[in-house]
């Protein structure tokens, strides 16, 4: 099987996806308009037709396949990009297709878990072209924002569920010469994120209904699924530090919420803030570490140690630390210059690769998983290997062991050695 194939039919994992990040260009576009939006034209810079892995070809696997960044977003662009994609999913329609469109893109790519992060907002609950608000400029409020991606992850998972077992079926009527891989179902979870740009009081906000939502899933009937696992700390990490959050997340820790942070995605030095901050999350033991991009060398070897499960993703670490810039635009030769992801791939360290904001980096996770294979030479038994092992990093402890199953069945059936 080529490597393209097998890694589009591979069953992933998605453990760092930003819901507004992962929103489709058209759908931006179309919601920009319909909300009288002028969008600036950074935010319209991905030519599908360069940019996207020439996918639907079909590449020999002793052929070097070309990913190239045409069109760079560094990290400051890509603040400057969410600033605006609030005001155009500013109601719960438009949350609602979102979301769901997310989920079907994810789908579609094999994704087989997926974690989406998202900080809830007031949102109206339907915009109205005359004036531009809502039903009499109704909000809904942050519990419905959370209530309502939740619906549909539990519509989205129980029809995912139904095709499932149909497709399954309709192999079994079929002769075995002609029978297929059944995609598994894609199964949607949900983690509260807590902006750190914002005060104490907003993220406690978060966490508290973060909470009360999680605990009142646990009175759900067994078999029913629960969608909120976690709580997260990111955004802008030039704002504010993560030890006057600690607090709030320790309560989230202790209500059996699980912890992801958000650390080193900005160039630090031994011992100056960011250092310290840095060793400051390391030193609270999340249950993951976001990106832990530009860590230092002695927290690097703190890690090996003692280590915390990292969500890496390659192209958005490749475009916003400028790495692609110095080949021309190759995310390929970019990444080669990741400081730490090489070793941790040689080292069987605890890594998930992930898109992080797929709409805003243009990448799906069947490219993440071709950009490191042919960066770092896996064959394909490696790269199954990672996605196993990824799925002791998942938040949703009730699924873990049919999640490994499931997806060790289809790599057996893929006949990977």
């Amino acid at each position: 099987m080529q490597l393209h194939a097998f890694a589009k039919s591979l069953p992933k994992i998605e453990l760092h996806a930003h819901l507004n990040g992962s929103i489709r260009q058209q759908t931006l576009v179309e919601l920009a308009s319909e909300r009288n939006v002028r969008l600036p034209p950074k935010m319209m810079l991905h030519d599908s037709a360069q940019t996207q892995l020439h996918a639907d070809d079909i590449i020999n696997d002793n052929e070097e396949v070309s990913f190239w960044n045409t069109h760079p977003r560094s990290l400051q662009d890509c603040f400057e990009v969410f600033e605006y994609i609030p005001k155009c999913v500013d109601d719960l329609v438009a949350l609602r297709r979102i979301t769901e469109e997310v989920l079907i893109d994810a789908a579609e790519d094999g994704v087989v878990y997926i974690e989406l992060r998202t900080g809830p907002k007031c949102l109206l609950r339907r915009h109205h072209d005359g004036n531009g608000r809502g039903e009499g400029g109704e909000m809904a409020t942050k519990r419905e924002y959370v209530e309502t991606i939740v619906e549909i992850m539990n519509e989205f998972e129980r029809k995912e569920q139904l095709r499932y077992q149909m497709e399954c079926r309709a192999q079994e009527d079929c002769d075995v010469m002609q029978q297929q891989i059944v995609r598994l179902p894609l199964i949607p979870r949900l983690i509260i994120s807590v902006d750190r740009a914002g005060t104490v009081e907003q993220a406690d906000e978060n966490i508290n209904l973060a909470i009360d939502l999680f605990q009142k899933q646990q009175t759900l009937p067994p078999g029913q699924s629960k969608h909120i696992v976690g709580v997260e700390l990111g955004g802008n990490p030039t704002r504010n530090n993560f030890t006057i959050f600690e607090a709030s997340f320790e309560r989230a820790r202790s209500a059996g919420l699980h912890v992801a942070i958000h650390t080193g995605e900005v160039p630090m030095t031994p011992h100056d803030e960011k250092y310290n901050e840095a060793l400051a999350v390391i030193n609270f033991r999340p249950d993951r570490l976001g990106h832990a991009l530009t860590l230092s060398t002695s927290l690097i070897e703190l890690l090996e140690k003692n280590p915390i499960p990292i969500e890496c993703c390659p192209t958005s670490n490749t475009m916003t630390l400028d790495f692609a810039l110095h080949h021309e635009g190759s995310l390929i030769d970019g990444i080669k210059m990741h400081p730490h992801l090489k070793q941790w791939v040689e080292s069987n360290y605890p890594i998930s690769i992930n898109t992080d904001d797929s709409g805003i980096f243009c990448t799906t996770l069947t490219k993440e998983c071709l950009l490191i294979s042919k960066v770092f030479e896996l064959d394909e038994k490696k790269l199954s290997d990672i996605i196993l092992d990824s799925v002791d990093h998942v938040f949703d402890d009730d699924i873990m062991t049919r999640l490994r199953n499931d997806i060790q069945s289809v790599v057996e059936m893929m006949k990977v050695a």
